[in-house]
C-alpha cells in the first residue's frame, strides 16, 4: 500500500466509525450522550455522543496494523507496546463517557499508570540539557517520578481545551503534523509514521465534529490523544540527541498553559477548588464575547451551532503563534523559550481584555462591517 493510500485508509476508518457513532446515536445515546445542558462548559443545545474518541482510536489502530515491513521493526515493537501503554487513560476516559462517574482524580491517576507503564517500556526523560539536572535525572526514581507527572499532566491538558467543536480535535491535528514533521528531519520514521496516522484518525473524527458537533472527542478521544502526543513528544527527544528537549514542552505548549493558568485562576483569583469546572476558559470567553455576542447584536440568535464553530478558529491560530516556531526552531532552546514567552504573552493579554470586556469583536465588527459608525465603542 502506498504512503498516500495508507493514510487515507486511516481517514476513511476514522470517517466510517464516527458515522457509525452518528447513525446509531438512537440506540446507544441514553448511554454515550452529554446530555448535561446546565453544566459550566456546556456549549452545546442537544444531547450529543461524546465517544468520538472511539474513532480516533480506531482510526489510529488500524492504520498502524497494515503499515508493514520487514525492515522497520522499531515501528512494529514501539506502537503496540505505546498502544498498551495507553489503556488504561482510555479505558478510564470511555468509562467515564459512558457512566458520568468515574471522577478526575480517579482519571488522572489512570494518566498517571499510563506514564509509568511507558516508562517501563521505553524510559523517560533522562536529559533537559542543563548538566547538574542531567545529572539528577540519570537516576531512574527522579526520571520516572518526573516522566509520570510530566506525561500524565499533559494527558489531561488536553482535555481542558476540549469545550467548542473542532477545537481540541485540530490542535491536535497541529501538533501532530509539528512532531512529524520534525520526526521526519531527524530520520526518525517510527515517531514520524504514528504521529501522521494520529492525525489522519483525527481529521477522519473531524469531518464530523466541525462545524456542526454531531459527534464529540469526550474524555476517552482527549485522554488517548493527549496521551500518545506527549509520549511521541518524550520518545523524539529521548531517541534523538538533536532535539531539544524544550521542543517537547513547547509543542504541547497550549493546553499545557491552559492547566496551568486555569489552575492559578481557580486557586488564587477566585479561591475555588481546581477541579471545579467553569466557564471561564480563554475559548469560552471567544465564545460568548466576540462570537456570539456579534450575532446576538444582529438579531441572529438562531445560529448557536456557527457561534460554536467560529470560536476555534481563534485558537488555532493562538496555537500556531507557538507551534510553528517550534517546528522551524525545534534544535534552538533559546528561540523555543521566546515562542512560548510569545504564546503566554498574547494569550494573557487576550484574556484580560475579555475578562474587562473591553469587547474586541464588537469593535471590529461594528468598524469594519457596519456602516454606521457611530456605535464604536471599545
Amino acid at each position: 500500500m502506498s504512503i498516500s493510500l495508507h493514510y487515507l485508509y486511516v481517514v476513511l476508518t476514522a470517517f466510517t466509525v464516527g458515522g457509525l457513532i452518528v447513525f446509531s446515536e438512537r440506540w446507544h445515546g441514553r448511554f454515550t450522550g452529554d446530555y448535561d445542558l446546565n453544566k459550566p462548559q456546556a456549549s452545546h443545545k442537544v444531547s450529543t455522543p461524546r465517544v468520538g474518541g472511539l474513532a480516533v482510536f480506531a482510526g489510529t489502530l488500524a492504520g498502524l496494523l497494515v503499515w508493514g515491513k520487514p525492515d522497520n521493526m522499531t515501528l512494529h515493537w514501539l506502537w503496540p507496546a505505546l498502544f498498551v501503554a495507553s489503556l488504561p487513560v482510555f479505558g478510564a476516559g470511555i468509562l467515564e463517557d459512558i457512566t458520568k462517574d468515574v471522577g478526575a482524580g480517579k482519571r488522572l491517576i489512570a494518566a498517571f499508570i499510563s506514564a509509568a507503564m511507558a516508562w517501563w517500556f521505553f524510559g523517560g526523560v533522562s536529559r533537559v540539557d542543563v548538566e547538574w539536572l542531567d545529572y539528577i535525572f540519570s537516576f531512574w526514581p527522579i526520571s520516572l517520578i518526573f516522566t509520570v507527572v510530566a506525561v500524565g499532566g499533559c494527558t489531561h491538558a488536553l482535555n481542558l481545551v476540549d469545550g467548542m467543536n473542532g477545537l481540541a480535535s485540530m490542535v491536535s491535528v497541529l501538533m501532530s503534523i509539528s512532531l512529524a514533521l520534525v520526526a521526519y528531519q531527524v530520520g526518525d520514521m517510527a515517531v514520524f509514521t504514528i504521529a501522521l496516522s494520529m492525525a489522519s484518525a483525527i481529521v477522519g473524527f473531524f469531518v464530523w465534529n466541525f462545524p456542526f458537533g454531531r459527534v464529540f472527542l469526550g474524555d476517552g478521544g482527549a485522554y488517548f490523544i493527549g496521551f500518545i502526543l506527549a509520549e511521541l513528544a518524550v520518545l523524539l527527544v529521548m531517541r534523538n540527541p538533536s532535539v531539544s528537549p524544550f521542543y517537547a514542552l513547547a509543542v504541547l505548549f497550549y493546553p499545557v498553559f491552559e492547566t496551568l493558568f486555569s489552575i492559578w485562576r481557580r486557586k488564587f483569583k477566585r479561591g475555588v477548588p481546581v477541579d471545579q469546572p467553569d466557564a471561564l476558559h480563554l475559548h469560552q470567553l471567544i465564545f460568548r464575547r466576540l462570537v456570539r455576542s456579534a450575532f446576538d447584536r444582529e438579531g441572529r440568535a438562531s445560529a448557536p451551532y456557527l457561534c460554536n464553530a467560529l470560536t476555534s478558529p481563534y485558537l488555532w491560530v493562538l496555537t500556531l503563534v507557538n507551534l510553528v516556531p517550534a517546528t522551524l526552531f525545534w534544535d534552538n532552546a533559546l528561540l523555543l523559550c521566546a515562542g512560548m514567552l510569545l504564546f503566554s504573552s498574547v494569550y494573557i493579554w487576550l484574556y484580560s481584555r475579555l475578562v474587562k470586556w473591553r469587547c474586541l469583536g464588537g469593535y471590529y465588527y461594528h468598524r469594519f462591517f457596519r456602516k454606521d459608525k457611530s456605535t464604536l465603542f471599545i
